[in-house]
Parts: C-alpha cells; structure tokens; sequence
C-alpha cells in the first residue's frame, strides 16, 4: 500500500509523535472495540445509501483520521527497522 505524499508539517508532527511515543507504543493503537463498531456501522450504512449528510460528514472525518494513524504507524515501523 503506498501512502499519499503528506504536507510537510504533517509529515513533521509525525516524526514528532514517533519520536516522542516508542514505535512499539505507536504501533499498539488500536480504536477501541465500540469506535470500530460504529465506524463499521456507518461503512454499513454508507454502502446501503442510507447515511444522513452529517454522518456521511462523520465518516469522511474517521477515513482520514484512519490515514492519518496509518502514516503514523507507517514511520514508526520505519523508526523501529532502523533501530
């Protein structure tokens, strides 16, 4: 999977953040099991047509925070190979 090229203030919180948190810690996020329900809810619901416009809105802000903690994850295991 290629990632998208990130702006460079992203790109560097991001090596902040991996920086400031092990790569292991990093790497053990996870959503917890009801955010995931709910995100796999509105995947459901999305697919079916039957989202109302503000949980459409919902959804797109959690795809890109799911982008946004995969980069993440994504330079910290790039930090832990070279370790």
């Amino acid at each position: 999977m290629t990632l998208p090229k990130l702006s460079s203030s992203i790109d560097s919180f991001l090596d902040y953040l991996v920086e400031k948190a092990s790569p292991e810690e990093v790497l053990a996020y996870r959503a917890s099991e009801e955010e995931q329900e709910h995100a796999n809810d509105l995947l459901e619901r999305g697919s079916a047509g039957l989202l109302t416009p503000e949980e459409k809105a919902e959804l797109d802000v959690m795809l890109e925070g799911h982008r946004f903690v995969t980069a993440v994850k994504a330079k910290a295991l790039k930090a832990l190979r070279k370790s």
